[in-house]
């Protein structure tokens, strides 16, 4: 591939990742108002529906992702922008749960043609500071989309619920044109199905480092935390402390631009990078972030949480798809496992937070997600020490 190829494929993919996020936050945050005060949904229903499409997209990543290997990353990239816009567009036509949670599984489906394949086509052939340079640019270009759509589609439902959910199907149809316009170029068509990369590569190369473990646990905590941010918090704010809803997106608008603005802190260092005493740092970081703001109600407050969390969301994501990637050759599958765990966190985080949240309150929610955090920290404490044993008897 040319240099202007290169570039081309490069700004192409930040583009669509900022609207695909933009696209899905816009739908997940309307999908919320459209179930509270449309169809007058509990708030343990609203989880259940969005712990529907997480776990479809779950599913479909860890049972699916030896197909999409075979088929050209722009070819499923584009194929699920049509295939996500359709359900969405048809979320709005009905009053039905029972239709809606069908929609949804549609819906989760096509999501996992995205994301893993997006990754391993941004991440593909590069390593070192190359792939930290393209990790964060790819970082940022979602985590802006995920900070600005909230606000924009905070904006839309003040009309009407569905209206959020349209804006969501639009866009994606547009990065659906600008995948197929870009695969005009001669070099960006002829990029090969992974399959037939890793057919054609000597699996002695890999050179992958243990850290993902420890990355995988952090992200899985933060992607918890954030899916009881997106889902039950809007509830909170709206029915407990009255903020409405364009003070809610603005502070969801702060977390996505404080993780925006750490994404290129990161990307442009090092130190962060194959060390696991600021992995374990960062999840203790998490768990005393969210204990501390937990019973906090003021806006300046929770506006001070949104941006603390921003940052440590950033840092843990971070560690996650870049060591992760890292001297992987099947980057493909190791993006999958990022994704299946990021999802696994979303599902146990918003599972947990309807039923508590309906019961005990906002406050709770947030205790059980720390609680959770101290079990993993100790543990990993531990598997540390004992690997650093093992290491000296040797």
């Amino acid at each position: 591939m040319d240099a202007r190829s290169k570039k081309l494929q490069y700004w192409s993919l930040n583009i669509a990742s900022f609207l695909g996020q933009c696209a899905i936050s816009m739908v997940n945050l309307a999908l919320v108002y459209y179930l509270r005060y449309t169809l007058n949904a509990p708030a343990r229903m609203i989880a259940f529906a969005a712990s529907i499409y997480t776990s479809v997209y779950l599913i479909a990543c860890l049972s699916l992702s030896k197909i999409y290997q075979h088929f050209a990353p722009r070819k499923m990239v584009a194929l699920s922008m049509v295939m996500m816009a359709i359900p969405v567009v048809l979320i709005t036509k009905t009053q039905s749960i029972g239709l809606i949670a069908f929609y949804l599984v549609l819906y989760g489906l096509a999501m996992s043609m995205l994301w893993p394949q997006m990754e391993a086509w941004i991440t593909r052939g590069s390593e070192g500071k190359e792939l930290n340079k393209l990790t964060s640019s790819f970082n940022f270009s979602w985590s802006f989309g995920t900070g600005l759509s909230p606000y924009i589609a905070s904006l839309l439902v003040t009309k009407t619920p569905a209206y959020g959910l349209l804006g969501g199907a639009i866009i994606f149809i547009a990065i659906f044109i600008l995948i197929n316009l870009i695969s005009l170029n001669r070099d960006i068509r002829a990029i090969k199905p992974e399959s037939e990369v890793i057919a054609h590569t000597d699996i002695s190369e890999d050179h992958s480092t243990p850290l993902r473990y420890d990355s995988y646990i952090a992200v899985f905590l933060v992607y918890s935390a954030l899916s009881v941010v997106l889902n039950i918090f809007p509830i909170y704010t709206k029915e407990v402390l009255a903020i409405g809803e364009s003070t809610n997106g603005f502070l969801l608008l702060l977390r996505g631009i404080a993780t925006c603005f750490a994404f290129i802190y990161f990307g442009k260092t090092s130190w962060w990078q194959f060390k696991f005493k600021y992995i374990l740092g960062a999840e203790v970081l998490f768990i005393f972030i969210i204990t501390i703001f937990a019973k906090q109600t003021s806006v300046i407050s929770l506006a001070i949480f949104m941006i603390l969390f921003g940052l440590i969301f950033s840092l843990c994501y971070n560690f996650s798809i870049f060591h992760a990637a890292s001297g992987a050759i099947d980057k493909g599958k190791r993006m999958m496992i990022h994704e299946c765990v990021l999802t696994v966190g979303q599902v146990i985080g918003v599972s947990i937070a309807g039923g508590i949240y309906d019961k005990l309150g906002w406050t709770n929610v947030l205790f059980v997600i720390a609680s959770i955090g101290v079990v993993f920290v100790i543990c990993q404490f531990g598997v540390n020490l004992l690997r650093k044993k093992k290491s000296t008897l040797k």
